[in-house]
């Protein structure tokens, strides 16, 4: 017989605490005790093995905020914050319908998500609760102090009874056909084996308990609570010990969470309420030099879980950003490939965030996010020229020759050259403008006479400039 709870106060002061895995083991160091009557609690989980199921729970935070949590990985994430319990939550459940119960010391209110609002209210001071496989559910009262049997089909709750004298029942959890009920007994916390019929008579199994606060169980071979806190724990009723699972301490903006519940077969889970943001790139429209890098234009506002990583893309088709991306980089900043890309192509920058999958953004995370702009940027060749003239012999010094240049790159162009002789530049250079190519301008060289080369020192058209 199994319960998962919740366990407060474990702290670490700079230094570390994690689970490990792998291996089972536990690793608590430094560990600054807030309660005491905790530190039985960790000498026990140290030697106990790790033998949760995988499943899926919900929890609900102090805030009203409703948690789906992946037991296997100890993983969480936010799904949809409920509406007009405004004292909080003590216990949470769902119904085979997928309504939640939620209850609370304003009373039991019932939701059907993702509707936030609730569909039904009753007043009372309402502890924990239970599924019983009859579909009714099973509620523990504190004024009156006892069990209420609530039926969903048409909301109506039923007193069966006050506890044992000196009794209280929070919590209630299944294991083979049995009910059992966490609870105390003259203020000594205690486990009860529940009778429906007589809640009087419900007689105690195991006494004192693990030091348990107050949360919620669930329903079926496993029986969980979070006990106003981060650390998720297992209960074996068998042996009356527990076992640390999951620690969430580190997750920000995590408040305590006080209730929780599984899932009654055949419920679908509710989707995540997807927090990540990949933030915005500003939508410019940008032609770089084939040999410059080319930068994503981030405004440096993403929004990350703590599992999440923030990538770049470079991407060829702004209608199927996924299926037509070039590249994906850590930093901002991308080179062409000539192997696999062209000039003259647009090409579109953007940020992408998601789940870190072995140092990648997985693409099937169900939270991915790309920015929802992008920048377009084109690679633009280097110019090139040619000169070329009908009679390369001009007579005499100071008389001039027709020369024709061919250019290749976005007009207009601007080149200068000068003339050589000897192996050394001669005279000034000289700078020329041609709107379009090809472009005949006239050369004229000083003297001495003799041989003179013409050479082109400079070139630039409209993008690009080349030494």
């Amino acid at each position: 017989m199994r319960a998962f709870l919740v366990v407060v106060s474990i702290h670490a002061d700079n230094d570390e605490k994690r689970l490990a895995k792998n291996d089972k083991q536990i690793l608590l160091k430094n560990t600054t005790m807030r309660s005491t009557c905790l530190t039985c609690l960790l000498a026990l989980t140290a030697l106990l093995h790790h033998t949760a199921e995988a499943q899926i729970l919900y929890g609900v935070t102090n805030g009203n905020l409703l948690i789906k949590i992946d037991v296997e990985n100890c993983t969480l994430c936010p799904v949809m914050t409920f509406n007009g319990v405004t004292q909080g939550s003590n216990d949470i459940l769902i119904l085979p319908n997928g309504d939640f119960l939620i209850q609370s010391t304003q009373g039991l209110f019932r939701f059907s998500p993702p509707d936030p609002n609730p569909i039904f209210n009753v007043g009372g001071i309402f502890g924990g609760s239970i599924l019983n496989p009859n579909g009714l559910v099973y509620l523990s009262s504190v004024n009156p102090t006892g069990l209420y049997v609530f039926d969903p089909s048409d909301n109506s709750l039923t007193y069966l009874g006050g506890w044992p004298v000196g009794a209280s029942v929070s919590e209630f959890f299944y294991d083979n056909g049995e009910l059992y009920g966490f609870g105390q007994l003259n203020g000594v916390p205690v486990l009860y084996l529940i009778n429906t019929s007589d809640p009087s008579q419900s007689v105690v199994v195991h006494s004192p308990l693990p030091p348990i606060v107050n949360g919620g169980t669930t329903n079926g071979g496993f029986s969980t609570a979070f006990l106003l806190g981060d650390f998720l724990t297992q209960y074996d009723a068998a042996t009356n010990t527990i076992e640390v699972i999951c620690d969430f301490s580190d997750v920000p903006g995590l408040n305590t969470i006080t209730a929780l519940t599984d899932i009654p077969p055949g419920v679908p889970e509710l989707p995540c309420q997807c927090t990540t943001s990949a933030g915005t790139v500003t939508p410019d429209t940008t032609n770089v030099c084939l040999n410059t890098d080319a930068s994503v234009p981030y405004n440096g506002n993403a929004s990350l879980d703590n599992n999440d990583l923030l990538q770049y893309i470079l991407f060829s088709d702004p209608t199927d950003t996924l299926g037509s991306i070039v590249a994906i980089s850590n930093t901002p900043s991308f080179s062409i490939d000539p192997a696999t890309m062209q000039t003259g192509v647009p090409y579109y920058l953007a940020t992408i965030a998601g789940d870190n999958l072995n140092g990648n953004v997985d693409l099937d995370d169900p939270c991915l996010d790309i920015s929802n702009t992008a920048a377009q940027i084109i690679w633009q060749p280097l110019p090139t020229i040619a000169l070329t003239a009908d009679n390369a012999t001009v007579c005499g010094v100071g008389n001039c020759q027709t020369v024709v240049a061919t250019l290749t790159g976005t007009p207009p162009f601007v080149f200068s050259y000068e003339f050589w002789s000897g192996g050394a530049p001669v005279g000034a250079s000289v700078t020329v403008s041609a709107p379009d190519s090809p472009h005949s301008f006239l050369v004229c060289p000083p003297g001495p006479e003799g041989a003179v080369q013409v050479s082109v020192c400079t070139l630039q058209d409209a993008y690009c400039t080349v030494p």
